[in-house]
């Protein structure tokens, strides 16, 4: 199966993620495109300066600094590689190192890019820049456009999810790898993957056991699309609930809520953290 990724260049959680699958599928990996765009990428009408200490009141201080202080110390690394001064940071970096073609693009629905594409006779495409992707690219694979999710779909579209699982109490999350249409996070679920989530469960830990099972999860989907396996679970509009990016007054009562519970007492005893798939 000959599969092509587009990404962003963010070394908090996706370059790990990329690493995985180009280390597990560099075989059928035939390119790798880097599109620009951040995690801080909204829409025009919100304030990007109330987003950022939104992200503050979510993460808490140490994370914001932590997750701050290492996409500052990329920057600075790539600024030093471009001036001959240190190794290339870049996931573009990493996959040149085992012989995959390398793209840096400003977007993925740019024609010119897409007729490049046209030519690679690629099987499936996996999504992970910030770019909305249009119909033209959604009809280069054999196969599909495919991206991850930090949710059980068709539960929490949108923004953000590991936030609005806990902002609205919910007992159980997970990862859903599913198609990419001209909908928001609303083609089928190819594999599924549950999370329960603890009663002392931060915004932090929850992303950190996304991450833990989303490279498991598109591997499996991977695995599962080269076997022609098409039994595939519905994401209907139906049962969809869609978040978008918090407000700081919704950002700030999740903060007096994390602090309330963490002065309130623990989780049960007898809590078992489980994680099961569906297919």
């Amino acid at each position: 199966m000959r599969i092509f990724i587009i990404t962003m260049d963010d070394p908090v959680q996706t370059h790990q993620f990329i690493k995985y699958i180009l280390d597990r599928k560099k075989g059928q990996v035939v390119g790798l495109a880097v599109a620009e765009g951040d995690r801080l990428r909204i829409g025009k009408s919100r304030s990007k300066v109330a987003y950022v200490f939104s992200l503050l009141l979510i993460m808490g201080i140490r994370y914001f600094l932590i997750n701050s202080a290492q996409t500052i110390w990329f920057k600075i690394k790539k600024k030093a590689h471009a001036l001959g001064l240190a190794g290339n940071p870049s996931i573009v970096h990493y996959a040149e190192q085992l012989g995959i073609p390398t793209w840096r693009i400003q977007t993925p629905n740019s024609k010119r890019f897409q007729d490049e594409l046209r030519k690679m006779n690629i099987d499936v495409i996996i999504n992970q820049s910030q770019s909305i992707i249009k119909k033209g690219l959604l009809d280069i694979p054999r196969i599909g456009v495919i991206n991850r999710h930090n949710a059980l779909l068709p539960k929490n579209r949108g923004r953000l999810t590991p936030f609005w699982v806990l902002y609205k109490e919910e007992k159980e999350t997970g990862v859903s790898i599913h198609f990419v249409t001209e909908g928001i996070d609303a083609g089928d679920i190819i594999i599924q993957k549950k999370i329960a989530v603890s009663p002392k469960e931060t915004f932090n830990s929850l992303v950190r056991k996304n991450y833990q099972v989303a490279p498991i999860a598109i591997i499996e989907a991977l695995d599962k699309l080269e076997q022609e396996n098409m039994d595939f679970l519905p994401n209907t509009d139906e049962e969809a609930t869609y978040n978008t990016v918090p407000t700081f007054k919704q950002a700030l009562r999740f903060r007096m809520k994390m602090m309330k519970r963490a002065f309130g007492g623990g989780a049960p005893k007898n809590y078992l953290q489980q994680s099961t798939s569906k297919q």
